[in-house]
C-alpha cells in the first residue's frame, strides 16, 4: 500500500450534492482554493444527485475542520465520514482462515482466491501473517465506502451489501 504523504492516515469524507457540473467545478474549485490535502477522488451519480468520495491526507482533526468547509458549500446536501477499507486478492496455499482472524479482516474464498477486506492496517497484518505463503496477489485500495448508520445504512439510507 502507498504509504501517505504525511504519515498520517488517510481521513475519507462523502459528499452528496445536486446542481450538475456547476456544483462539481465549486466543490473542485474549493478542493483547490483550500488546498486540502486530497489523495484521492471518486465520483459517481443517481437518482438524487452526485455523491464525492474524497481521501484526505491529514489529521482526522483537519478532516472535519475541511468537511465543515465542504458542507457549507450551497449544493451540498451532506457531508461526513466514510469508511477507508483495503481490499486483498489473494491466491494462497498457507492458512488463511487462521490469518484473518488473527489480523481482524474479514475474508472469503471464491474460486480459489481470498478475498479480504477491512481496514488498511489489518489487512497489513493478514498479509504479513500469510508471509511466503501467497502465491499471487492483487491488492485495491486504499477505496472508501460509507459509513454505517443503524441498521447498516449509508447516508442516503440504501442498504450496504
Amino acid at each position: 500500500m502507498p504509504e501517505p504523504a504525511t504519515g498520517v492516515a488517510l481521513n475519507t469524507v462523502e459528499v452528496r450534492f445536486t446542481g450538475g457540473m456547476l456544483a462539481l467545478n465549486r466543490l473542485l474549485m474549493t478542493l483547490q482554493n483550500k488546498r486540502m490535502p486530497v489523495s484521492g477522488f471518486n465520483l459517481g451519480h443517481d437518482a438524487d444527485g452526485m455523491r464525492a468520495t474524497i481521501m484526505l491526507d491529514c489529521p482526522p482533526e483537519s478532516a472535519l475542520r475541511y468537511t465543515a468547509i465542504i458542507s457549507a458549500l450551497e449544493d451540498v446536501t451532506e457531508a461526513g465520514p466514510a469508511r477507508t477499507l483495503e481490499v486483498a486478492l489473494v491466491q494462497t496455499a498457507a492458512n488463511w482462515q487462521a490469518a484473518a482472524e488473527s489480523a481482524g479482516v474479514e475474508a472469503h474464498e471464491n474460486e480459489g482466491t481470498v478475498v479480504a477486506t477491512g481496514e488498511p492496517e489489518k489487512v497489513e497484518g493478514f498479509l504479513a501473517a500469510l508471509g511466503d505463503g501467497i502465491d499471487d496477489m492483487v491488492r485495491l485500495g486504499p477505496v472508501a465506502r460509507p459509513e454505517s448508520e443503524a441498521g447498516g445504512r449509508s447516508l442516503d439510507g440504501a442498504g450496504i451489501p
